[in-house]
């Protein structure tokens, strides 16, 4: 009787808070304090299960190095969790499934914890306790640092694996899938370095992944393994990073081929931002989960970002509208280099398009530089798209040109305009079409097959010379404005002419008159 009475004031005291729960765990599985059928206490079962639950956790804590602060533990029988609001205790924040509770206002390992310790602790150590088997003989336990040197002797072996994984993987991924990378991308190997790159970084990755697997089997410190396995978590994440940065210059690589075989160098100019811009993202991933890792404030670090962020954007707000109004343009491609476009009251021809602005050579000869923001926002008139340039004019003719004459000319222009090796056939329209002021009005409208402005105005300029001679070759007098001026007056008692200013009449008629 007074021992279970002594049991029942033990596990009283064992499970009054998280803090002495976990005390009582560790403490009794020391080397030179050894009591698993005391550390069981910490545990809602049986002790015979539970001396073999406790140390199945204590290896997985110090193969996971997850270094406990006793001093930092709670001693409040009452404690609860901030987030929760449950009486419950993690003992670590990236280990979900290891946490403390409280059942019947007595604190032991929670019951999802004594659930998952079988399952953890075989997917950390597979081979089981191996090292109690074959590595007990006195001259293994020879210490170096506080290590044994079989452990050393372990460390070594994993390294040498680990080299061999590496030039394995390098082997197999330079015969295999570099020419597959190759004959996609349609590049040599000489000119892809990249390739030997990513080569490299896949087997360093399958190394150091490696080493994280096998690290905790050697049943190491549980500070060296805290200390060894975030170096190699920290290591695995730059891997990646640095895979992830190789990956992009890869497809970089396609798109380059890609773009190679168009005329638009906007895809040129903005190849290094989009590059720059996914390096960027990656390496902010990566440092996240570097900082996550190392249990830094996150929250804090993306609200202070945030607020600089909102800052720099409100400051640079025209800036950022102008880069995105280039993405705009290089998604939409109105127009090109060279081109010749008319935007509001500036027309020109395209010289530069940067990411800021474009600049235009106006055809006066001045450049104009127009922020790309506008010109994504406004209707751009591409004349370097045209299919074929449209050609109007009316030619006017005096009023006492005989009826024959007319038609005579307008046919003459119509077979001009036929005649023609640069005009579309199929529409060429030419009409006396109004009566004009001061003269008969004769339209022509046609279109010219031509691919820039230049040979544009030569094609005007040849229609219209042969026009003139035509009207000289016919008779035919082009018509102009002209004004004669009426004046009314009255005699005057000496005999002079005198014009009052209440009696004079300006009169101004426009009329046909023939040269």
């Amino acid at each position: 009787m007074g021992l279970t009475v002594l049991g029942q004031a033990d596990s009283l005291s064992v499970n009054s808070s998280p803090y002495a729960v976990i005390h009582n765990h560790l403490s009794n599985l020391e080397r030179d304090f050894y009591r698993p059928e005391q550390a069981a206490l910490s545990f809602p079962i049986d002790r015979e299960q539970g001396k073999i639950l406790a140390v199945q956790l204590k290896y997985i804590l110090d193969g996971k190095g997850l270094f406990i602060d006793q001093h930092r533990l709670p001693k409040d029988q009452y404690f609860r969790d901030s987030l929760s609001g449950e009486a419950i205790y993690f003992i670590a924040r990236n280990e979900p499934l290891i946490y403390l509770e409280q059942i019947d206002s007595v604190w032991f390992y929670s019951r999802t914890t004594v659930a998952a310790i079988p399952k953890i602790y075989q997917k950390i150590f597979p081979l089981g306790n191996w090292t109690g088997v074959y590595f007990q003989a006195p001259g293994w336990q020879i210490s170096l640092l506080g290590i044994p040197l079989w452990k050393w002797l372990g460390l070594g072996l994993f390294y040498v694996c680990a080299v061999i994984l590496f030039r394995l993987i390098r082997l197999i991924f330079d015969r295999s899938v570099v020419p597959r990378l190759n004959k996609y991308l349609e590049s040599k190997l000489e000119d892809g370095p990249p390739f030997r790159k990513l080569s490299r970084l896949l087997g360093f990755w399958v190394g150091v992944a490696f080493f994280q697997y096998v690290l905790p089997m050697l049943y190491l410190p549980v500070t060296f393994n805290a200390r060894g396995l975030k170096l190699l978590y920290i290591l695995n994440i730059l891997v990646t990073v640095f895979i992830g940065n190789q990956l992009i210059r890869i497809f970089m690589v396609k798109v380059q081929r890609i773009t190679e075989k168009s005329d638009s160098p906007l895809a040129d100019q903005f190849m290094p931002i989009i590059k720059v811009a996914a390096f960027s993202v990656v390496w902010a991933i990566g440092i996240f989960y570097i900082l996550n890792f190392l249990d830094v404030n996150i929250t804090a670090l993306l609200a202070g970002i945030s607020i600089g962020s909102l800052a720099i954007a409100l400051a640079a707000q025209d800036t950022i509208k102008n880069f995105f109004g280039s993405i705009m343009i290089f998604a939409d491609k109105p127009f090109r280099v060279g081109d010749a476009i008319l935007f509001k009251d500036i027309a020109g021809v395209v010289e530069e398009i940067g990411i800021r602005s474009t600049r235009i050579r106006t055809f006066a000869n001045s450049l104009t530089t127009v922020p790309n923001s506008q010109l994504a926002d406004e209707a751009i008139e591409n004349l370097g798209l045209r299919l074929f340039r449209r050609y109007k004019t009316e030619i006017g003719i005096t009023y006492d040109t005989p009826p024959a004459l007319i038609d005579s000319f307008v046919n003459g222009i119509r077979a001009i305009l036929e005649q023609h090796p640069f005009t579309r056939k199929d529409v060429i329209e030419v009409h006396l079409n109004d009566f004009g002021a001061s003269a008969l009005n004769i339209m022509v409208f046609t279109f010219f097959d031509v691919a820039d402005y230049s040979l544009e105005l030569k094609s005007r300029h040849e229609v219209m010379t042969s026009i003139i001679q035509l009207a000289e070759k016919l008779g035919v007098q082009f018509a102009f404005p002209t004004q004669t001026l009426h004046i009314e007056t009255l005699p005057s008692q000496n005999g002079h002419t005198q014009i009052p200013s209440s009696n004079l009449k300006d009169e101004t008629q426009l009329v046909n008159k023939s040269n």
